[in-house]
């Protein structure tokens, strides 16, 4: 493990944030809210692209574009926090860091939180970008991306998208950095409680509050909303996964890819000893730098 990650890694240990799960509901909703208080939409005021804002279903998206015209191709891209945390300036940084490196547009919305809003809203929202950009782009143009909750939605924008009656196609790219779900099978729960004393982000006791929050009191969620592996994975080519192993969310990796087993999707799995939750998504360390890369040359083939 390189210096740089292993400072990281102690910092985040001696930070305390991973504590902050295992607060009762209404504490941890409290703390959850007055973080997002520094974290929501932005706008980087510089040249390094061009940025637009475009409304979705009355939530903001943050288009960034390398090029005064749009690109032939574009991601869908989806930052994490347990579908309760909203972006920061960091999320955006590594959103123009991929637009550079591949050329793609990127659609960055903010998707609504369950600290107030249901999670049906929330696929209702990034699947109305994800149709807007169909109709922009064209079918085979356009790919999803994500890390940890956002990985989820990587994956479940194609879920939705077979419920459908009538259907749009399938994402070109499917990458999911970390991707998570609420635990459904005891194989599951066992590897993340394994590794949860490993995980210096996220703690296993954010597993098991997380489902009442998505559901926000409705009982009638699709089931593959929140154990994203049981959704139908039909007709999606390949999906590219990226943990580290010591995360507790890598106990979701074996129903991710027995779905894909079961659908007849091409999967590969990326996958590193020792980092933190969502590495790959922090470019600023000798493992992250080159997995970042290995993630944009996938979305530019």
């Amino acid at each position: 493990m390189s210096i740089t990650a292993k400072l990281l890694y102690y910092a985040l240990k001696t930070s305390g944030i991973k504590k902050k799960h295992t607060l009762p509901e209404s504490a941890f909703l409290e703390q959850v809210r007055k973080m997002n208080k520094n974290r929501g939409f932005y706008v980087p005021n510089n040249k390094k692209a061009i940025y637009q804002t475009h409304e979705v279903l009355g939530h903001k998206c943050l288009i960034v574009q390398t090029k005064e015209t749009p690109a032939a191709r574009a991601i869908l891209y989806f930052f994490g926090g347990g579908m309760m945390l909203g972006p920061d300036k960091g999320d955006v940084d590594v959103v123009v860091r991929l637009a550079d490196k591949t050329g793609c547009d990127i659609w960055f919305p903010k998707y609504p939180l369950c600290t107030d809003h249901c999670i049906t809203e929330t696929y209702e929202m990034v699947y109305e970008c994800y149709k807007q950009m169909i109709g922009r782009y064209g079918a085979g143009n356009v790919s999803t991306c994500g890390f940890s909750s956002g990985g989820a939605l990587a994956i479940g924008v194609a879920a939705y998208n077979n419920a459908q009656a009538q259907k749009l196609p399938q994402p070109r790219h499917i990458v999911a950095v970390s991707p998570g779900e609420v635990p459904w099978n005891d194989a599951e729960r066992a590897v993340m409680q394994a590794n949860n004393p490993k995980d210096v982000m996220v703690d296993y006791a954010f597993m098991e509050k997380v489902e009442k929050f998505e559901r926000h009191g409705r009982d009638d969620v699709p089931d593959y909303m929140i154990h994203i592996s049981k959704g139908d994975l039909s007709g999606v080519d390949h999906i590219h996964f990226v943990y580290s192993t010591d995360e507790v969310l890598y106990g979701a990796k074996q129903n991710f890819t027995d779905a894909c087993e079961t659908y007849g999707v091409k999967y590969t799995v990326r996958e590193r000893s020792g980092m933190i939750h969502c590495y790959a998504m922090l470019p600023y360390f000798k493992e992250a730098k080159a997995d970042f890369e290995e993630i944009a040359r996938i979305l530019t083939a």
